[in-house]
């Protein structure tokens, strides 16, 4: 007759509490380090905004031309890499400017474009923070809007 003998019940419950105690304690640490990143970065955030102040068009051809848009940092953090995002009617395009942008201070930023009839709208927005961002349509460009 062969009696195999497994372990005890007592030792298989302190096993069970002891591995959900490192789990839980790997949890927390991880937990932690989570809640200060989003919360540093949310103060830091909450500190930035873009406006853009001045946007003109030059015609290169009658098809295409370049767009200037003038930038302030109106917050109090320097922010640093930007998109651009032109919206036409049909379609849009992404650029990515890797520039800084002091606390109130201009940045002129240069786009080129494609379709100007045909242009809805500009939005630039921070890389840093989502929530940097500013919009213009057609109408507030100078050389396009009516």
């Amino acid at each position: 007759m062969n009696m195999r003998k497994g372990i005890s019940p007592l030792i298989a419950v302190i096993m069970l509490i002891a591995f959900t105690m490192i789990v839980a304690g790997i949890l927390a640490g991880w937990a932690t380090t989570f809640v200060t990143t989003q919360r540093e970065e949310l103060q830091f955030c909450s500190k930035a905004q873009l406006l853009i102040q001045r946007a003109y068009y030059e015609p290169e051809t009658s098809t295409n031309g370049t767009l200037t848009l003038h930038v302030l940092n109106t917050g109090s953090v320097a922010l640093k890499g930007f998109s651009v995002r032109t919206i036409y009617k049909k379609n849009a395009s992404v650029i990515h400017i890797n520039s800084t942008i002091q606390p109130q201070d201009i940045k002129t930023i240069t786009v080129d474009i494609t379709d100007p009839n045909n242009l809805d709208q500009v939005i630039i927005q921070s890389v840093e923070c989502r929530g940097a961002q500013d919009m213009i349509t057609r109408y507030d460009i100078q050389g396009i809007g009516f």
